[in-house]
């Protein structure tokens, strides 16, 4: 299968360059200019650990896996997701303060403080449960009853951080619903479940290990945001262990459910002793102590070398050096290694591409690149303030164009790579054909437009654009690369009800929960694109500004060809969104999109008339999902903004007293919540944790639950709509509808719904 590699020679290859350019040693030419609440009673939350048996989960591989569903919490793996971002931002931001780089020891002490506070309130939290256990009869409380009793017992003054105050909600929300399992199940002698006493002191001692966790994402020890890459690789290739997976932060949340289960059932167990079970992390990241590191360092190395050269050297040396380096970071470049052959495909890429690069290599050639440089308007990303020189002589305009053709390296690699399925790395004419496919996408994207045919198909604007630059400058890794042209521009209220937001939103309701009130409204858009070891925290403290703004790190968002065309008129700049185990994430799906390599990202500030006026809010997802398969439950939460529950009041209590109220319109606002997002929503989660036979059933139940939804809140907006009134009103800032299933089992998910109970309460609740 490899043996076709040999011997191809490159006279074949076509070049997207403009050119001619001038062969080795030989001056370059001047390059040309460019062209121009009263409700009923609130749903029961029961034990999770009611069915636990004598043998204890373990032995049930099924009654694990509803015990787990149970326990997950959509918000409290977006609450870690949010732990990390701004954790990554604090990082970034020590590395800033520093004249030199931070050892990883230095950096994990730094982070290390800053989260010890979170750790003792949530230790503390623990603690007053206990406390306050003591005082009362808890087996004779209602399963929602205790659940309120123990989130309430255990409340904390809020910390100096949303993401922490979030976190910590939904670490002791996790932590009550234990401890009242734990309760119930010892009052019915039910399973292997230890005293309370045990239970409370081991949840005590599991907090620090599952923050120990998430200082390891951050600083890249565990960074597989790359890794539903090498699952899909994987999965082509017949590797069995290559079935969809979560990323990291959905892995480590889950680790953590297994953790609480683990420690509740088994007498023996040491806290934190599942989160060190690393089989959920990802073994192409163990080979490298600091994997985004090293290749950071192989990127500057490869510039200099590239920008070096003397006439007549060939780059394929040096890039067959940076491949190693490279392969450690992006998994399908080193399972094609594995599965051809380093000497062979190593060889075979660096020789293809240096060919392709030979025009812009060495001193002279290199300069080339620097004048259209230049003339992007370097200063707007911070590139005035870069050094002269680097630290290794070469100076920093030279220095970047290196950079620039050190990216193209990179992303030619690994997008022919990913061109192809895995059974054609050794066709030397497919590989060939998917490097010379890549290599016109990567100039296109890394390179000044200036230096590109006019008319090459894979330009990615119509006219003379920007580049991606690695950012940020200064600071060592690099983190991202940020587009060098931002652009500012109307958008209309149709547009912005056109572009999905991924709390399952849109950019309108977005814009409008902020406080807009009028259209077109006038927006900056900055662009950017996600590189091995990204978090969204990464981009957020890159673009703060000089006066402290903050920036949310939910504020970027995919940018898909369908954004790019509907927000800029430029498709191409946009990327499809990346799947996960092969399957598309939908939206809703998460609050923060996963910044997986080679993903781009958008970010939206309103400028000029109205900027004032808006504010920032909380970003939460607008539709949750819970379901106890071992009880039987399922409920949906929708949450409706300020702004949101407003509207419908003003429908309920019209302010004129002869107009008759609206529930048609509240059902129907209402509905244009979750109807977009549940049913897809509610599919992907069922399918991908096992719990219904196929994809088909899957839709089927979502289908059924999204109009038992809408039968529900209709049948309670005719008896309570005055209760929906009284909540709106309530100080808290906006409203949560929920509806609560009975029946939700493994089998009942297949059957026709039971009728869903509905509960209005005021406010987003995250928080015990």
């Amino acid at each position: 299968m490899t043996a076709a590699l040999d011997g191809l020679t490159t006279e074949h290859l076509s070049s997207p360059f403009a050119g001619p350019f001038p062969a080795a040693g030989e001056a370059a030419a001047a390059p040309a200019a460019p062209a121009a609440v009263a409700a009923p009673p609130v749903l029961a939350a029961e034990s999770p650990f009611a069915g636990l048996t004598a043998e204890g989960p373990g032995r049930d591989d099924t009654a694990e896996a509803d015990l787990l569903e149970a326990l997950y919490d959509e918000d409290f793996t977006d609450a870690l997701a949010a732990l990390v971002d701004e954790a990554a931002a604090r990082h970034l931001a020590d590395q800033s303060a520093w004249s030199g780089r931070l050892t990883e020891g230095e950096a994990l002490s730094e982070l290390e403080e800053w989260v010890e506070p979170l750790a003792l309130a949530a230790e503390h939290g623990v603690e007053r449960m206990g406390q306050a256990l003591a005082t009362t009869r808890p087996e004779t409380m209602g399963d929602a009853a205790l659940q309120r009793f123990l989130e309430d017992a255990a409340e904390t003054p809020p910390l100096d951080s949303e993401a922490f105050d979030h976190f910590l909600g939904g670490f002791l929300k996790k932590a009550a619903s234990v401890v009242g399992g734990a309760v119930k199940a010892v009052g019915k002698a039910v399973g292997k479940v230890l005293p309370i006493g045990a239970v409370l002191k081991k949840l005590g001692g599991v907090v620090r290990p599952l923050l120990k966790k998430m200082l390891g994402l951050v600083l890249g020890k565990l960074p597989a945001a790359v890794r539903p890459i090498a699952r899909s690789l994987a999965a082509k290739l017949g590797i069995k262990e290559a079935e969809a997976q979560p990323d990291a932060v959905a892995a480590l949340a889950e680790a953590f459910d297994r953790e609480l289960v683990t420690l509740v059932t088994r007498p023996d167990a040491v806290p934190g002793e599942a989160l060190e079970d690393e089989s959920w992390e990802t073994e192409l990241w163990r080979e490298s102590p600091d994997p985004v590191g090293e290749l950071d360092a192989a990127r500057v190395r490869l510039a200099q070398q590239l920008t070096t050269l003397p006439p007549g050297a060939s780059a394929s040396p040096p890039i067959q050096q940076f491949l190693p380096a490279l392969a450690a970071v992006w998994p399908v470049v080193k399972l094609a290694i594995t599965f051809i052959g380093r000497d062979k495909v190593v060889k075979f890429l660096a020789d293809r591409i240096a060919d392709l690069v030979k025009g812009l290599i060495g001193a002279e050639a290199a300069k080339l690149v620097v004048p259209p440089l230049v003339d992007l308007g370097m200063g707007a990303i911070g590139l005035e303030a870069e050094a002269e020189a680097d630290a290794t002589g070469v100076p920093a305009r030279e220095a970047l164009a290196g950079e620039a053709l050190v990216s193209t390296v990179e992303g030619t690699v690994h997008g022919a790579l990913q061109l192809l399925p895995a059974d054609s790395f050794g066709d030397e004419l497919a590989l060939d054909a998917a490097v010379q496919a890549a290599f016109a996408e990567a100039a296109a994207a890394y390179l000044p437009d200036r230096l590109l045919q006019r008319t090459l198909a894979e330009r990615e604007t119509a006219e003379d654009g920007g580049m991606w630059v690695l950012m940020p400058r200064g600071v060592r890794p690099r983190r991202y690369r940020r587009y060098t042209e931002e652009r500012t521009v109307p958008v209309t209220r149709q547009v912005a009800r056109a572009i999905r937001w991924t709390d399952g939103g849109t950019l309108e309701t977005r814009l409008l929960d902020r406080g807009l009130r009028s259209w077109p409204v006038l927006v900056q858009v900055r662009l950017y694109e996600a590189v091995p070891g990204t978090h969204l925290g990464h981009l957020a403290r890159g673009e703060a500004g000089e006066d402290g703004e903050h920036v949310d790190a939910a504020e970027f968002q995919p940018l898909t060809p369908e954004v790019a065309g509907l927000l800029l008129h430029e498709p191409a700049l946009g990327k499809p969104a990346a799947p996960v185990g092969g399957r598309p994430t939908p939206v809703g799906g998460a609050v923060r999109p996963r910044p997986l390599p080679g993903r781009r990202l958008y970010r939206v500030r309103v400028v000029g008339p109205g900027a004032a006026r808006v504010a920032r809010v909380r970003t939460l997802r607008r539709v949750l999902l819970s379901l106890d398969p071992t009880r039987g439950k399922l409920e949906v939460s929708i949450r409706l903004s300020e702004r949101q529950a407003h509207e419908l009041l003003a429908r309920i209590r019209p302010t004129d007293p002869s107009k008759p109220r609206d529930l048609a319109g509240v059902l129907t606002a209402v509905r244009a919540v979750y109807a977009p997002l549940l049913s897809g929503a509610l599919a992907d989660r069922l399918v991908s944790r096992g719990l219904v036979p196929d994809a088909t059933a899957a839709r089927g139940v979502g289908e059924r639950v999204t109009e038992a939804v809408t039968s529900a809140i209709s049948a309670h907006l005719g008896q309570h709509a005055a209760a929906v009134a009284t909540a709106v009103q309530d100080p808290a800032a906006g409203i949560t509808i929920r509806v609560g299933f009975s029946g939700a089992t493994r089998e009942g998910l297949l059957r026709p719904l039971t009728a869903g109970q509905v509960d209005v309460t005021a406010g987003w609740r995250v928080r015990a």
